[in-house]
């Protein structure tokens, strides 16, 4: 099964748009591969090869930024053949064209269809992807979801009493490896196992994550909300303004362990 719902291949003249749609992806609950969210896992990687298997074999699709500049760099036009491979081999739509302008880009068809950056609004085209992840997840018998913290919340009632119920911008943890603060809603996110993953906003390592229902947490790995375990590798501050006084989720010392540890 592919890792990614959706790889982005873009120049780099055009990342802010690149960025931007990223982000969007991840609020949707998507998971997203944009090289800035990548940067310690692509650290030390020969990454002609590594992602020349991102775009080929492990996104469900990919988003390529079309542009003039796209046309003309030598690692885009790598990523592209990886993403053309794939196409070819599968015979389906696994290319989504967004033009930036008319430049025309080897292997992307008139007859290819696409969508006009100048004439469709950056919510329409991030509902789109959303909705091509959704129709491929079910033709292929994909069923995981998403579950934030803040769904944990809302599900055990957590929460000033008749007040707004507790969102995911109302938490705030810090990355043990960069140190930068940061709200539970910056973060991106992504799922493994089932467990839905909460990694730091500049692509650091996973600070936040929810596991599957009923796993068991033992002592130093989380907290049991409900059907669900919670684990933070640093100190969730949660604070609301109709809060009287800010809630502390203090750090699970084996957050991240996968495994028990022995005696």
């Amino acid at each position: 099964m592919p890792t990614y719902d959706i790889a982005i291949s873009f120049a780099g003249e055009d990342r802010p748009l690149a960025e931007r749609l990223a982000s969007f992806l991840v609020a949707k609950g998507l998971n997203v591969f944009y090289d800035e969210y990548e940067q310690a896992n692509l650290w030390g990687k020969d990454l002609y090869v590594h992602l020349s298997r991102i775009y080929k074999d492990e996104a469900k699709y990919c988003l390529m930024l079309v542009s003039e500049h796209y046309a003309k760099k030598q690692w885009t036009n790598h990523e592209r053949r990886a993403a053309q491979a794939r196409a070819f081999a599968e015979n389906s739509e696994y290319i989504l064209p967004l033009r930036l302008d008319d430049a025309q880009v080897d292997g992307i068809l008139d007859t290819v269809g696409f969508l006009d950056y100048r004439k469709v609004s950056e919510e329409k085209i991030v509902d789109s992807i959303a909705h091509k992840v959704r129709e491929y997840n079910r033709a292929n018998g994909i069923t995981y979801e998403f579950v934030k913290v803040e769904d944990v919340f809302a599900k055990q009632g957590i929460g000033p009493k008749g007040g707004q119920p507790i969102k995911d911008s109302d938490m705030r943890t810090t990355c043990p490896a960069c140190g930068t603060e940061q709200l539970l809603s910056e973060g991106v996110l992504s799922l493994d196992d089932g467990e839905t993953i909460y990694s730091c906003k500049n692509g650091c390592q996973p600070v936040v994550v929810v596991g599957r229902p009923g796993v068991v947490a033992w002592p130093g790995r989380g907290f049991r909300l409900g059907d669900y375990v919670v684990r933070n590798v640093r100190d969730i501050i949660v604070r609301t303004e109709e809060m009287g006084a800010a809630m502390l989720i203090p750090a699970s010392s084996a957050a991240l362990m996968k495994k028990r540890p022995v005696g």
